[in-house]
């Protein structure tokens, strides 16, 4: 497939999955009589705004991840394709997992789907990953280091959502915190987030 092609249809499924975040904040369907009820109302979604912005967090860094990965990728194939429906096909899931958290912030159930979905998403993260080195789709310039250095900090993020998934199964609002902790750790630029880490290799 042609990289433009499918870094567009990428690009457009995180937007989407974003965009849908907005929707997580949903009034009390019964009628409210005055601005004082509203105004309680609307404080009570303050859940739901913590969870918004933590997977609106969540979903910018995996976009800007998939995109400094893929700028350094040479050719892309029907695995890779595969590996990155699957990755999006978890991505659009966020949405309603974030939902749920908002809704029921310290209930081990809601933690432990939001940690599921997100572990999901690390996973084929991982998996394409894993694929693109093995079939050696990147570009020849692209250092060993950096490659080496990207896999680690996968499979780092993946260690941490996958603890956080199954400790949110006794203690949600410590998960909530674990989640938060991925979000830091992708915060510091490595491996092919990294533009100085790009050198000249030979395959």
């Amino acid at each position: 497939m042609n990289k433009a092609r499918f870094e567009s249809f990428a690009d457009a499924v995180f937007a989407f999955a974003i965009t849908l975040l907005a929707l997580g904040f949903v009034l009390p369907r019964t009628h409210l009589a005055n601005n004082r009820e509203l105004a309680h109302a609307l404080l009570g979604l303050w859940p739901n705004l913590v969870a918004y912005a933590l997977s609106f967090s969540v979903i910018g860094i995996m976009w800007q991840n998939h995109h400094a990965l893929f700028r350094f990728v040479r050719t892309v194939d029907r695995r890779t394709i595969f590996w990155n429906l699957l990755l999006l096909a978890s991505t659009v899931l966020i949405p309603f997992a974030t939902t749920t958290l908002g809704s029921y912030p310290i209930f081990a159930a809601a933690a432990f789907l939001y940690g599921a979905v997100l572990s999901a998403c690390a996973v084929f993260y991982n998996l394409m990953l894993l694929h693109l080195v093995r079939s050696h789709s990147f570009e020849p310039q692209v250092a060993q280091a950096t490659i080496d250095q990207t896999v680690r900090g996968y499979r780092m993020g993946l260690l941490i959502y996958v603890t956080a998934t199954l400790v949110a199964l006794a203690l949600p609002l410590v998960s909530f915190g674990l989640y938060l902790v991925v979000v830091m750790y992708f915060l510091v630029p490595r491996g092919a987030d990294a533009d100085h880490m790009l050198t000249a290799r030979r395959w």
